[in-house]
C-alpha cells in the first residue's frame, strides 16, 4: 500500500488534510466520496532514504544561509530597489506587442534566439528588456522559454504562459502564440471597458458617499452649534433632531467606531489568510450580487479556454483540466477544476462540479454537456463564443446597476441634505415659524 495526503472538503464546507494507505489514488477518491467527502487533491508520498534526507537538510542549510547572506546585501541598496520596484510594470499593450512580433517571427522559420534578439532591439521598457534579455539566456543555455516567464508573473500570467508552455511541448509555439495574441486583445478589450464604463461609475459612487459621510460629520455638528447658541427656542422637525442627535453622537466618539472598524478589518484579513478563509472569501468573490457573477465568467472562461488550446494539441481531457487549473489563482475554482478531474477518474462526467455555483447560463451547460458527446474541442470552441456574449451582456449590465446604485445614493444625499440643512436653515431664516 502507497501514502496519500487527500486535500478534501468537508460535507460542512471546511477544508482539511487526511492521510490514506491504499493501493491507488482512484481507491482513494472513492472512498472519500462514500463518506460524503468532496476531494481537492490527492498527493502520493514517496518515502525517501535517510541518507537522501541528510544531503537534502545539507543543501537546505547552504541555501538558507546563501539567502540570509542575500537579504543582508540588499539592504544596503533599499532605497535603489524601491526605485526599481516602482518601474517594474509592463502594459497589456507592451506584451501583446512582443507577442505580436514573436509570432511573425516564428511563422518567418526564425529560431527562438534569433527572434528574441530582434524583438530586444525594439524594447524600451527596461524592466520589460530584462525579462526578455533572461529569456534570451535560458533559450542560449538550451532551456525553454516558459521556465524563465514563470519568474515574471507580474508580466507573464499564468494563462499566457500556459500558451507557450504548450507550444514549446507541443512544437507548435506559432501556433499557440496567435492564440495568445487573441487572448490578450480580448482581455485588453474588457479592460479597456471597465476602464471607460466600469471604474467612472465606481468612483461616482466613492465621491457620493464620501460627500455623504463628511457633510454628516463636519457640517451637520457646526449648524447645530449655531442653533444653540443664537436660537434656543427654535423647534425642528422630530426627524431632523434625531439624526442631528446621532450624527453628534458618531462625531464625538468617532475613535471607537474607527477602532471597531480596524479591529474588524484586521480580523477578517487574518481569517482570510487561513486556507478555511481563503477558501470561504475566493467562494464570496463568486457570490456577491454585484461583481460576482461577471468575476466567475470571466475566471470561468480561462480555464475553458485553456481546455479548448489542450484539447486542440490531442491531449486528454483529464490532462488538459489539470494544466488548466493553473490559469487561475481562485482556491474554489481551482477545487472545481480538481472535482472535475476526480469525476473522470471515477468514470463520471466533468461538467457538474461547474453548474453547482449557478453561475453560468443554461444554455452554456447544456453546450458543455453536448460536447461529451460529440466533437469535444469543437463544442468547447462554441462554449468560448457564448461565454464571450455572456461577459459582454454582463459588462452591461452591472453598468446599469452600478448607475442605479448612483441614483439612489444621489436622492439619499439629497433628502440628508434637505433634513439636515435646507430645513434648519430655513426655520433659523424665518425665526421658527415654519413648523409653528
Amino acid at each position: 500500500m502507497s501514502k496519500f495526503i487527500c486535500k478534501i472538503r468537508t460535507p460542512q464546507g471546511q477544508i482539511t488534510k487526511v492521510v490514506m494507505y491504499e493501493d491507488d489514488k482512484i481507491t482513494c477518491i472513492k472512498k472519500l466520496k462514500r463518506n460524503g467527502m468532496t476531494p481537492i487533491s490527492v498527493d502520493q508520498k514517496f518515502s525517501v532514504p535517510s541518507l537522501e534526507n541528510f544531503d537534502k537538510n545539507l543543501r537546505n542549510k547552504r541555501k538558507l544561509t546563501s539567502n540570509i547572506y542575500t537579504k543582508k546585501r540588499k539592504k544596503i541598496d533599499l532605497n535603489q530597489d524601491i526605485n526599481v520596484s516602482v518601474k517594474n510594470k509592463v502594459s497589456i499593450t507592451e506584451l501583446r506587442k512582443f507577442t505580436q512580433d514573436l509570432y511573425l517571427l516564428k511563422k518567418s522559420d526564425f529560431s527562438n534566439k534569433k527572434a528574441l534578439i530582434a524583438i530586444i532591439k525594439n524594447t524600451k521598457n527596461a524592466y520589460f528588456n530584462e525579462a526578455i534579455n533572461k529569456i534570451l539566456k535560458s533559450v542560449e543555455s538550451g532551456d525553454v522559454m516558459y521556465k524563465t516567464m514563470n519568474e515574471y508573473p507580474k508580466i507573464f500570467s499564468p494563462v499566457y504562459v500556459n500558451f507557450i508552455k504548450t507550444g514549446e511541448l507541443t512544437g507548435n509555439l506559432s501556433e499557440y502564440l496567435k492564440h495568445a495574441v487573441n487572448y490578450l486583445e480580448h482581455e485588453e478589450r474588457i479592460k479597456e471597458k471597465v476602464k471607460t464604463d466600469l471604474i467612472p461609475s465606481s468612483i461616482t459612487l466613492v465621491v457620493t458617499l464620501v460627500v455623504i459621510i463628511l457633510s454628516m460629520i463636519f457640517g451637520v455638528p457646526v449648524l447645530e452649534k449655531a442653533i444653540q447658541s443664537n436660537y434656543r427656542m427654535i423647534e425642528f422637525p422630530k426627524i431632523t433632531t434625531i439624526l442631528m442627535k446621532i450624527i453628534d453622537f458618531i462625531a464625538k466618539f468617532w475613535y471607537i467606531f474607527a477602532l471597531i472598524i480596524a479591529i474588524s478589518v484586521g480580523a477578517i484579513i487574518r481569517y482570510i489568510n487561513t486556507e478555511n478563509g481563503r477558501y470561504k472569501f475566493d467562494h464570496f468573490k463568486y457570490t456577491n450580487k454585484i461583481f460576482g457573477k461577471i468575476t466567475y465568467l470571466i475566471e470561468f472562461s480561462r480555464v475553458i479556454k485553456s481546455i479548448f488550446l489542450n484539447l486542440q494539441s490531442k491531449m486528454r481531457i483529464q490532462d488538459a483540466l489539470e494544466i488548466s487549473k493553473n490559469t487561475v489563482t481562485n482556491t474554489y475554482m481551482i477545487s472545481k477544476v480538481e472535482e472535475a478531474i476526480n469525476n473522470l477518474y471515477v468514470g463520471k462526467s466533468w461538467i457538474p462540479p461547474f453548474e453547482e455555483p449557478k453561475k453560468l447560463n443554461s444554455v452554456t451547460i447544456e453546450i458543455m454537456k453536448k460536447s461529451e458527446k460529440g466533437d469535444l474541442s469543437k463544442m468547447l470552441g462554441k462554449t468560448i463564443e457564448y461565454l464571450d456574449q455572456e461577459i459582454e451582456i454582463h459588462i452591461e449590465i452591472l453598468l446599469k446597476r452600478l448607475t442605479n446604485i448612483s441614483h439612489i445614493l444621489i436622492a439619499i444625499t439629497l433628502i440628508l441634505f434637505l433634513i439636515l440643512f435646507l430645513i434648519p436653515s430655513i426655520q433659523l431664516y424665518l425665526g421658527g415659524l415654519l413648523f409653528i
